[in-house]
């Protein structure tokens, strides 16, 4: 827990691979051959993985996503995940545990692939019974309840939880991949879309709180844009026109954020997932090219590429994103 609250801002060095980094994939490791096998070790490792995501440690982010996935299988955690909470041979909780460290790979498997969906993932594709996370309150309490269950097939509500959220948005981005690597131009091919565009918006709809973005937002979002925007290189009027229509609610949303925190001084939200990142680089760039392209306002490039700024003062991958921006 010391390792992921680390901050670049806190330290002089700025430097992720530190000492204390260190030590910890040590450990693992030393662990691994030992042959000390258990959840409370996996949990570590996607904590380690989340750390190397949100600081940028290539290619150990997405080699440690991988390790977590075999760690999981060989734990057989990922058979927990559409087993009901009146299974008898696991106590409600415990399960549930289970389930949740599942899920946390699987949506970081997905997360990592979004600058290349045609990559094969390591985890498998959830089944529409696939049980989503409970209600975060409830699992730390230790009180499940049979009737307040989600699956993947579920629709969006609001009494969903966060995490929950999270997962059904991670479940619904590796549709997207599917849907935009398969080549097809039929009626099948485009019903499929608007079902997933249809699934996402519903999601983004829920996803939205007053005070802050959520990881859930900010993936329904990037996935809602590679949907939209397959080909980012086209300037055909009639794309342009479905540019208009389809991206523009899409990118105004990151592009609005940008706008409130500037406006609170940066004052909400300390604690930002480092998956807002990607959203908000995948959104400056939408706008930057779609504003030359159209001559319309798309969104404030200038606010998403300071708020990259700010987020890159807790996540360094946001800076690298910035610099990508500025570069553009």
């Amino acid at each position: 827990m010391k390792l992921v609250s680390w901050s670049p801002k806190d330290d002089p060095k700025k430097d992720p691979k530190s000492q204390l980094y260190l030590a910890v994939k040590r450990m693992l490791v030393e662990t691994d051959i030992a042959g000390i096998f258990s959840l409370q070790l996996l949990q570590a490792t996607v904590l380690v993985a989340l750390y190397e995501l949100g600081h940028a440690i290539y290619p150990a982010a997405y080699t440690s996503i991988g390790a977590c996935a075999r760690y999981a299988l060989a734990l057989n955690i990922n058979e927990g995940a559409t087993m009901g909470m009146d299974h008898p041979a696991v106590a409600p909780p415990e399960q549930e545990e289970k389930r949740r460290a599942w899920w946390a790979i699987l949506i970081l498997d997905r997360f990592v692939n979004i600058g290349y969906p045609k990559r094969p993932l390591t985890t498998q594709e959830p089944t529409l019974d696939t049980i989503l996370p409970a209600d975060d309150a409830m699992f730390d309490q230790g009180a499940m309840a049979m009737d307040q269950q989600y699956t993947v097939s579920s629709p969006a509500e609001p009494g969903m939880s966060p995490f929950a959220k999270l997962a059904q948005a991670a479940y619904l981005l590796g549709c997207v991949f599917r849907h935009i690597c398969d080549l097809r131009v039929d009626v099948i091919h485009q019903e499929e879309g608007m079902r997933l565009s249809s699934q996402l918006q519903r999601l983004l709809g829920v996803s939205v709180t007053e005070n802050e973005i959520s990881a859930a937002t900010a993936i329904c979002s990037s996935a809602l844009m590679m949907l939209y925007d397959p080909n980012s290189a086209s300037i055909y009027p009639a794309y342009l026109e479905f540019a208009r229509k389809s991206l523009k609610p899409v990118v105004e949303k990151p592009s609005q954020s940008a706008h409130d925190f500037l406006a609170a001084n940066g004052d909400y939200q300390a604690h930002p997932s480092p998956l807002l990142a990607h959203w908000i680089y995948q959104a400056a760039t939408v706008v930057l090219r779609l504003n030359a392209q159209t001559g319309e306002d798309f969104g404030n490039f200038d606010h998403l590429t300071q708020r990259l700024d700010s987020l890159g003062q807790r996540w360094i991958v946001a800076g690298l994103f910035l610099k990508l921006d500025r570069h553009a």
